[in-house]
């Protein structure tokens, strides 16, 4: 093995360096607003793209990726998702999350990372049948992955 003897500390990215955050969703109780409330059978899926992330179990908390190269990423959401246990038939939302990326310089050995600014939201299409009762932005600036950006009511 050879060791680089001329090496700069900043030649070797740190495990505990700050990359991309991900967004950070809360599960809340629609009629007990302090309360949390896992969604059931919860899948989440971004629009545009073949994978559906699928929570064996129920999560009050997920970490889901913002697109980097744009200004907003649209996730369907949907709960009641195992169609074989003979439950509620799934129910998908499809929120809109709005976003300011900003590429921000790490190190030499990290390279770029991107943090979100001016977190914005929209439930499409808006009525009745959605599970999803209302939205509120509780961080607007996604720079790390310690506290929760956005409640969900249901």
């Amino acid at each position: 093995m050879h060791l680089c003897s001329s090496c700069e500390r900043d030649d070797i990215c740190a495990e505990d360096t700050p990359t991309t955050p991900f967004l950070i969703i809360k599960f809340m109780d629609f009629d007990t607003p302090t309360d949390i409330k896992q969604p059931d059978e919860l899948q989440v899926k971004a629009e545009g793209f073949e994978n559906i992330i699928t929570y064996e179990t129920n999560q009050d908390s997920i970490l889901i990726p913002l697109r980097t190269n744009a200004l907003l990423t649209n996730f369907e959401l949907t709960i009641n998702s195992d169609t074989e246990d003979g439950g509620d038939d799934p129910n998908t939302d499809v929120i809109n999350i709005v976003y300011a990326p900003v590429e921000e310089y790490v190190s030499s050995a990290c390279g770029f990372r991107v943090i979100y600014n001016e977190l914005g939201e929209n439930l499409i299409p808006e009525g009745d049948q959605n599970w999803i009762k209302n939205i509120i932005i509780e961080e607007p600036d996604v720079i790390d992955e310690t506290n929760a950006h956005i409640l969900i009511f249901h």
